[in-house]
């Protein structure tokens, strides 16, 4: 057998459970998507581009920094297109932590910071949000400094929901970059919560953001994603990442969705302004129990779990089971359109009379 490093031997392989889920006419709230098609622009870009003859030639990018940056609000040289934000949380990991760096992750927390951090054999200081699943900083802050490399703080966590106001965001940059320690701000949910950390950019070279095309334009087959840091920060992250790592079918979806951005938007404002305050009033007034959240999904207490989701498979409703300090016995469920949530919410009453 080849000489596989002891660390990655003693790690698990992240197995989300997908195959198959797409084919059974499931109604998807398991995995934070977007639960409608993309941008009609969208799928007109991408069979344009199958049609163009380019599909044997190797991906050219031409200003695709750029106009993310216009949409993010950085200047280009302040941008990296990606893989996924899954490549991006991977290819920052790479460039600052080594074999037996420390890693703080403010638990629990999303399996691709675990999993990148680990293979690099790196010591994961997991400080524990609280019972009321509020984010502990006092916790994170005097876990700063000695071989700490990294911090990595989702906003809005997954899968609890919680957001960090940007006022502990600063405190946490603060106390960092005294002790000369980097911090990734995982912005996946940003377009829901409307909470991020770009504006601090420019004071802190410690500073690196990621973000996704999946959860609102919903490119996630395609996998974009994009990081922000500052440009000296960018240029090495490049020396990791792969020259053609992200594909003309992300590079084209991308360009068409920005070019649509009431299209999300719209989705935006239904999941958040119509179909989340009508989920949560079901569950206070069924006295189901859940958690504030700045994203588009909920996390609940349901008295039986296992029967909770065996009920809503069999009504044709797909969640995701949770486990864990302070969410044993939970369930993820992610939030789509209005018409979804009236279908969930029909389903669930059934959960709630058995």
């Amino acid at each position: 057998m080849a000489r596989i490093r002891e660390n990655i031997k003693k790690m698990s392989s992240y197995k989300p459970p997908l195959e198959g889920r797409s084919k059974g006419g499931y109604l998807l709230l398991d995995f934070n998507e977007m639960t409608i098609e993309p941008s009609p622009k969208v799928k007109k870009a991408l069979k344009e581009f199958i049609d163009s003859g380019r599909l044997h030639v190797y991906p050219e990018y031409g200003d695709l920094d750029s106009k993310i940056a216009d949409y993010a609000g950085v200047e280009s040289s302040q941008v990296m297109t990606t893989n996924g934000s899954d490549q991006g949380i991977d290819v920052i990991i790479r460039a600052l932590v080594r074999d037996g760096d420390k890693v703080i992750i403010p638990t629990p927390g999303f399996a691709m910071h675990y999993q990148s951090a680990e293979s690099q054999g790196a010591e994961i200081l997991k400080p524990l949000y609280r019972k009321d699943l509020s984010f502990p900083l006092e916790e994170v802050l005097d876990l700063i400094g000695g071989e700490v490399k990294l911090i990595i703080l989702a906003n809005p966590n997954n899968p609890t929901g919680t957001a960090i106001s940007r006022e502990d965001i600063l405190k946490i940059l603060k106390r960092a970059k005294e002790k000369d320690i980097a911090v990734l701000h995982d912005e996946a949910y940003f377009e829901f919560s409307d909470i991020t950390a770009k504006d601090f950019i420019k004071d802190f070279d410690n500073l690196f953001i990621t973000r996704t095309f999946s959860k609102t334009f919903g490119l996630v087959a395609a996998r974009p994603g994009y990081v922000l840091s500052q440009e000296k920060n960018i240029e090495e992250l490049l020396k990791i990442r792969g020259p053609y790592d992200v594909n003309m079918f992300a590079k084209v979806a991308i360009c068409a969705a920005l070019e649509d951005l009431e299209y999300m938007k719209s989705y935006v404002k239904e999941v958040m302004e119509k179909s989340k305050p009508k989920l949560e009033k079901f569950f206070r007034e069924n006295k189901v129990k859940f958690w504030p959240s700045a994203a588009n999904f909920l996390l609940i207490k349901p008295d039986n779990q296992k029967k909770a989701i065996e009920i809503l498979k069999s009504e044709g409703i797909l969640v995701r089971p949770r486990k864990g300090f302070n969410i044993e016995g939970t369930i993820r469920v992610s939030i789509g359109t209005l018409k979804d949530t009236n279908s969930f919410i029909k389903a669930y009453s059934k959960v709630l009379k058995d």
